[in-house]
């Protein structure tokens, strides 16, 4: 799972609990974790298995008795079915809940007088559940690895269409890139056996900008630095700082977690071992690296449109 969370709700009132806005209550959780939630909601069984298979379903919740009939215990079959192993929740005022012993699926019978509380909480903590699997080192480093590629990506795409906007922005740009570029090259060179001038000229001097931007070792870092060159040009408010934030936010966390290995403590608590030596990631640690990640794909798409 990356960032955005998937919910698939189940009920045939379910706009009692919009009015209730038990949805909403359950959206702003997610917030608080620094996921994006997407709440899909069905009132018939048919409509939600013409979508089971369209989604990663997070979590999915229903009620058991819809339209007073027991048929629960198909919609169970028909989602292990199709392959979907997601953590399900069925809830029922009913007395007569079924006793099923079928991995993560759960059942809550709701007590007349607090049921709308009892399901809140019992959402909130199938959410907790899921999320917890989700905080381990593995699913946390394929998350960030996923994720800071989609961002490389989208500064990318901001920097090409920056570029393509004037031939002055492209030619200035191409020349700083380029410059940028050469320079680190030729103070990599070693001299000290030869009588190199450093006045080679790499090959993409020749290349257009496009080529350059797109080229397959433009590393994160290069390309945030082609941003913050642009954001600078332009003098956009608040981001004066963009490169050295963006490095220690995201690029220095996804280099930590790239070029590893974890270890298991005694206590059964997972440790990053890097070059730095241990490293553990507590949940505020990855909550904090879900919102920077969210943040900046929001701040993204902000200058992608205003750029």
């Amino acid at each position: 799972m990356g960032l955005q969370y998937n919910i698939l709700w189940l009920d045939d009132r379910i706009e009692e609990y919009q009015t209730l806005e038990i949805d909403e209550y359950l959206e702003q959780y997610l917030d608080e974790l620094f996921f994006s939630p997407h709440l899909y909601m069905y009132e018939t069984i048919e409509d939600a298995k013409k979508n089971l298979e369209k989604k990663k379903w997070d979590v999915i919740f229903s009620d058991f008795n819809i339209n007073e009939s027991k048929n629960g215990e198909q919609f169970i079959r028909d989602i292990r079915n199709n392959n979907i192993n997601s953590e399900v929740l069925f809830y029922s005022a009913q007395q007569d809940l079924p006793k099923m012993e079928i991995d993560r699926i759960s059942f809550l019978r709701l007590s007349s007088d607090k049921a709308y509380e009892e399901l809140k909480g019992k959402m909130k903590s199938v959410i907790d559940l899921t999320v917890e699997k989700l905080n381990d080192l593995t699913n946390l480093r394929g998350l960030v690895m996923s994720e800071v590629s989609e961002l490389d990506d989208k500064m990318k795409n901001i920097v090409a269409d920056y570029c393509k906007k004037s031939v002055d922005n492209e030619q200035e740009l191409r020349n700083y890139i380029i410059g940028k570029i050469e320079e680190h090259l030729k103070g990599s060179l070693d001299t000290s056996q030869s009588k190199c001038d450093k006045k080679c000229i790499h090959q993409w001097k020749n290349k257009t900008i496009s080529e350059v931007v797109f080229e397959q070792n433009f590393d994160s870092y290069t390309t945030a630095r082609a941003l913050d060159h642009i954001l600078k040009k332009q003098s956009i408010p608040d981001v004066n700082k963009f490169l050295d934030d963006y490095y220690k936010a995201i690029i220095k966390n996804r280099n930590e977690l790239a070029h590893c290995r974890t270890k298991l403590k005694e206590d059964g608590s997972e440790v990053l071992i890097t070059k730095n030596g241990e490293k553990e990631f507590t949940s505020d640690d990855i909550n904090k690296i879900r919102k920077n990640i969210i943040g900046y794909h929001k701040m993204f798409e902000k200058l992608k449109t205003n750029l």
